[in-house]
């Protein structure tokens, strides 16, 4: 039993150290003691861009481009009720960092993002109110918004890996979102009635505050979601010490 033990204890610890691979090219290393820790960390994340938008299916990093979301429902309170579906989501990896703070001390992140353009089609069932005008209908749907930002926060934490090694992981994402401008297309809206369908549709731009503020927790929770994927996806991969060395 005690042999049985011991291998099993070896094989365990070969398996982990096998887990942890050499960084690859597109992964920028920074110090842990550089005094520009914040502009490391976004350069390092400029260069990994690239990478998002075909996916990295090595390293278990989807496409961002289209970024494929499942469902979307406003779950708000409000007089609309909205579940989108199927969504393929174009220009999510054209994102530039306007502003990043970082702390390994804390392990917590936060970055401000412009996101220039993006475009949405897919599936939509919607049922409710805006402005006193009733909203009814299912079926295709596709959407332009422009000047959009993002705020970011992001907590990690440490953890021992099956090799005795530090980890960082994704504790906690949330992601913030706020669009400058949009048009959203709704077809087949009363059952394809062409004028009640334009001119809801007319009424929605014309709200679209309004209308994309019911949208917004959903989205920002599905985005939050899809990028603690990514990061954890990289970060089971690497050691803290590989990926933040002390010198």
């Amino acid at each position: 039993m005690k042999k049985f033990a011991l291998i099993g204890m070896m094989t365990v610890a070969i398996f982990g150290v096998t887990s942890a691979l050499d960084l690859p090219d597109f992964l920028q290393v920074c110090k842990r003691n550089d005094p520009n820790m914040a502009e490391c960390i976004k350069n390092s994340i400029n260069n990994f861009k690239p990478y998002l938008k075909s996916g990295l299916p090595d390293y278990k990093i989807p496409s961002l481009e289209p970024l494929f979301l499942n469902e979307l429902l406003a779950t708000t309170g409000g007089t609309i009720k909205m579940k989108l579906r199927n969504l393929l989501v174009h220009g999510a990896s054209d994102f530039n960092i306007r502003r990043l703070k970082a702390s390994l001390e804390t392990y917590s992140f936060i970055a401000e993002l412009d996101l220039p353009k993006l475009s949405i089609e897919g599936e939509y069932d919607v049922d409710g109110k805006l402005i006193l005008l009733v909203i009814r209908g299912s079926g295709p749907m596709s959407a332009n918004f422009t000047n959009c930002r993002g705020l970011v926060r992001l907590q990690m934490a440490m953890k021992k890996g099956p090799d005795g090694e530090d980890y960082l992981n994704v504790s906690d994402l949330k992601t913030k979102i706020s669009v400058g401008g949009g048009v959203l297309n709704l077809q087949n809206l009363f059952g394809g009635d062409p004028v009640l369908g334009e001119a809801i549709n007319m009424a929605i731009n014309n709200n679209f505050d309004a209308f994309i503020k019911e949208l917004a927790p959903s989205l920002e929770n599905a985005i939050s979601n899809t990028f603690t994927n990514i990061a954890n996806s990289i970060l089971s991969l690497y050691t803290y010490n590989a990926l933040f060395p002390v010198s």
